[in-house]
């Protein structure tokens, strides 16, 4: 069976192109994605689909670059395609995201290929991956540690993506562009060991294939029997996410008496799964796991831990919140609070302060956590801060003094939210505590003559 066969069972064993559909090709200008373009032109009469082509110009190698360009346009016009081509700078990308420039430059490329697949009607996005590929990566991912879940096959098809090389190996293609006389352009880039896809290739992949030349079809059956114990160590993680994990605001919280009793491999895929959705691309190790589990498995009731893109994994009286937001810095300003409405926009909240005479009964006695009523002869000079240590106030119903630490840890507050909760002051005294408790001894009474009100509403956008 000649080259062109073997790509035409392929795209039709697996539906990768339907009959009428159009499909934009990803094409560098390299061997394997040039040569793809031939096959695809060869086989789109047969198979009833049409072709486009794209291409990214990373503006990283000077005039190579130009002239990759140049030749992705010269195939457009040769067989009569439309060609769509964007031009980035991959490096400010990678700068200003601060990601390698690889995986800048791979986020430019799938975006501008899908993005300018649903611009011009096109169902489908071919990309030129190999077999070679896959080995590549099976390495590049096992040497990094990435677990089971990385080692998982690459897809010939997933979404409108699709891959009719992904069993080919770089030697078939090579012979086929030799015997077509398929001209094609050479990335210098490629030759250079520093990259580590390129020091597999280079150094890695010759000696093993020295061991055994059937190697990469060994690697291959590996990873498809990996494919299929992932998918069901996958199922059981989805499962837990549906039912456990919910979302917020872009953070995930999860809770962790369930998270606990999961097998360790469902527990780091529902974790990688969150990740993944908090900070796109990200692929949690088997060392970033470790951090977790010990925020999980720690005696503290309140753990957090910091993970690579400005993820935080944070762990409170049994609840796991994963988050991408820092902490915001609490103010250490004392805010002076005057009769009438107070814009306290720190707090993000309107404190109105309301002085009126007569005993304080019913309701009043039992402030809700908005309103609080205090006898105004008892009162001095009003302000509002935060938590400091070593606070101390008489928690409305008790006649001993505690620590303000102590109560936060009595009601489960979070410790990163206690020096974000207001305290309204009368002079060095903490009155209410406010959305939770005031003072008992500042408290209106039936014996009350004159009684100050406050309520506390959050400002309105």
């Amino acid at each position: 069976m000649n080259f062109v066969s073997r790509i035409r069972d392929v795209i039709e064993q697996e539906r990768l192109i339907e009959p009428s559909e159009r499909i934009l090709l990803g094409l560098s200008g390299g061997i394997d994605s040039t040569v793809l373009l031939h096959v695809l032109c060869d086989l789109r009469t047969a198979l009833s689909f049409d072709v486009g082509i794209a291409h990214i110009n990373h503006l990283l190698r000077g005039e190579e670059s130009e002239r990759d360009e140049e030749f992705v346009r010269s195939l457009g016009r040769t067989f009569a395609l439309p060609c769509y081509v964007a031009r980035v700078d991959v490096r400010k990308e990678a700068r200003d995201s601060g990601k390698s420039l690889q995986h800048a430059g791979r986020d430019v490329r799938y975006g501008f290929f899908r993005e300018t697949a649903t611009r011009h009607g096109f169902q489908k996005i071919g990309v030129a991956h190999i077999l070679d590929d896959q080995v590549e990566t099976f390495i590049l991912r096992m040497l990094k540690g990435t677990g089971m879940r990385g080692l998982s096959a690459i897809p010939v098809k997933r979404d409108n993506i699709v891959r009719p090389f992904l069993g080919v190996r770089r030697t078939d293609i090579e012979e086929h562009a030799r015997i077509q006389s398929i001209p094609f352009v050479n990335d210098s880039s490629n030759e250079k060991i520093v990259y580590e896809r390129n020091f597999i290739r280079k150094q890695i992949t010759p000696w093993m294939e020295k061991l055994n030349p059937a190697f990469r079809e060994k690697i291959l059956l590996l990873l498809k029997d990996l494919t299929a114990v992932n998918r069901v160590f996958d199922a059981k993680a989805e499962d837990f996410a549906g039912a456990f994990v919910k979302w917020e605001r872009g953070d995930a919280s999860l809770p962790v008496k369930e998270l606990k009793v999961l097998d360790d491999e469902t527990r780091f895929r529902v974790m990688a799964g969150i990740l993944g959705r908090v900070e796109p691309g990200f692929i949690p190790l088997r060392e970033h796991m470790r951090q977790i589990d010990n925020v999980i498995g720690g005696a503290r009731p309140n753990l957090s831990t910091a993970l690579p893109h400005g993820l935080r994994i944070r762990k409170t009286y049994g609840i796991l919140t994963v988050t991408e937001k820092s902490p915001r810095a609490p103010s250490l300003e004392t805010f002076p609070v005057s009769r009438g409405t107070n814009r306290l926009e720190e707090f993000c909240l309107n404190l109105q302060v309301v002085s009126s005479p007569g005993a304080c009964d019913g309701p009043a006695l039992a402030p809700g956590p908005d309103s609080a009523f205090f006898d105004e002869e008892k009162i001095g000079t009003l302000s509002v801060r935060i938590f400091r240590e070593g606070d101390r106030f008489v928690p409305l119903g008790m006649r001993a003094s505690v620590k303000l630490k102590d109560f936060f840890i009595s009601r489960k507050i979070p410790r990163e939210e206690r020096r974000h909760i207001p305290l309204l002051m009368s002079g060095n005294d903490i009155i209410w505590v406010i959305g939770h408790r005031i003072d008992d001894r500042y408290k209106a009474t039936g014996e009350t003559t004159r009684r100050i009100a406050v309520y506390a509403n959050p400002i309105s956008s």
